[in-house]
């Protein structure tokens, strides 16, 4: 009994330690001071000048073309990835081409933007929305290869496609008419999961962004300099607020394909 009391009150730290600063900023999102110092009163005027500022909606709108460009590409390259593990027979090297996939999540993000920014600069490419789109989306491919390939073995063996081949389709028709409709919701919940690790990435974009091209992260950085103001406050509860409905949609997908999002 003293053993489940020391436990609960452990779990109850554990989320009081991460959870407590969440609703802090929450509440002093409506305070009606410039600092947050001191509770002044409820209002919601903070929110008010976050929407009216055009920098800070620029960089939002930076961040949301780029995580858009970063999903899209990651999951493009994640399918192919995937149906090359899962549906065709084993190759030479395929244990070591799954873990060179796996390396974005093992790496540090600083050596990995560090080691990104050499090589563009060393092979003459230009540090444009571009390149930054391809960078983010190598650290998004783990995440759209984990919920592409779960799908694909949930699916079961090639029957499905060798009976469509069997009544008249090319390899290629199978492909569009039966393998890919039925990966679609493990595609769907992987660009979702790279949309949020893109959209709040900060490391990279740090490195690699152009001059121009000001992600909210960056944006938010170059604010925290002059104090946490209610501003940021309102800004992250909105950021908050999309992030747990990304991942609340994707979590929905994945029970619908039967898969685990990082399976």
């Amino acid at each position: 009994m003293k053993k489940g009391k020391v436990l609960s009150g452990y779990i109850a730290a554990l989320y009081g330690f991460l959870y407590i600063p969440l609703i802090v900023m929450f509440v002093f999102s409506f305070n009606d001071a410039r600092r947050n110092v001191v509770w002044r009163g409820f209002t919601l005027k903070w929110y008010r000048v976050l929407f009216n500022d055009a920098e800070l909606m620029g960089a939002m709108l930076s961040s949301l073309e780029l995580a858009a460009a970063a999903a899209l590409l990651s999951a493009g390259l994640g399918l192919l990835a995937s149906y090359a593990m899962v549906r065709h027979k084993p190759f030479t090297g395929r244990r070591g081409y799954a873990a060179l996939l796996n390396v974005p999540l093992m790496m540090p993000e600083v050596a990995l933007g560090v080691g990104l920014l050499s090589f563009l600069v060393r092979a003459g490419f230009e540090l444009d929305f571009g390149a930054l789109a391809c960078a983010h989306a190598l650290i998004c491919l783990p995440y759209t290869v984990a919920a592409i390939k779960a799908r694909l073995k949930s699916i079961g063996d090639a029957n499905l496609e060798d009976a469509a081949m069997d009544l008249g389709a090319t390899e290629w028709q199978a492909f569009c008419k039966v393998t890919f409709p039925l990966a679609m919701p493990a595609i769907v919940s992987g660009s979702l999961l790279a949309f949020t690790v893109s959209f709040e990435d900060f490391v990279t974009s740090f490195f690699l962004a152009p001059i121009g091209v000001v992600t909210m992260p960056i944006k938010i950085y170059s604010m925290m300099k002059f104090g946490v103001t209610p501003e940021i406050n309102a800004l992250s509860v909105c950021l908050l607020g999309a992030t747990l409905l990304l991942v609340g949609l994707n979590a929905w997908l994945a029970s619908r394909a039967g898969d685990s999002p990082l399976a």
